[in-house]
């Protein structure tokens, strides 16, 4: 960038006005970068916002929530620690469904409710066919 030329008082102050504002900038670009590298580099940090993240992941999906807990229990508790001690039996299907839940609710929380979405406005632009017909009145002769 060229210097500009400065010939009078007020250039001068708009100039130390826009260099002045240009250093704020910089300054808060490179507190947000410095923090940046920080958080990257502090796996502790890390590691407890994914264990935060894992204890309180969105289960607000019911398919999800209830897909999880009957396929972990079913495969870890029933299957895999089927002759394993109480306290493994008691942790370690929790602990799996609160991973599985985390891991699915992140990337197919979207994706199945767009399609519940996107089903349900289907249905709703074309309801189905399937309508009783009225009774019809059947006519009994005079002679019967």
């Amino acid at each position: 960038m060229t210097k500009p030329v400065i010939t009078t008082r007020e250039e001068l102050m708009k100039e130390k006005a826009r260099l002045k504002s240009r250093l704020r900038q910089r300054k808060t670009q490179l507190r947000y970068s410095i923090n940046e590298i920080k958080e990257e580099f502090n796996p502790i940090s890390h590691i407890v916002k994914t264990t935060k993240d894992v204890w309180n992941a969105d289960a607000s999906n019911p398919l999800i929530a209830m897909g999880v807990t009957k396929i972990t229990d079913l495969v870890v508790r029933k299957g895999l620690l089927r002759r394993a001690g109480w306290l493994s039996r008691l942790i370690a299907p929790l602990l799996v469904q609160k991973i599985a839940t985390y891991l699915i609710s992140e990337k197919a929380g979207d994706q199945i409710a767009r399609l519940l979405h996107a089903t349900a406005s289907r249905l709703r632009e074309d309801p189905p066919e399937t309508a009783v017909p009225a009774k019809a009145t059947v006519r009994k002769n005079a002679a019967d």
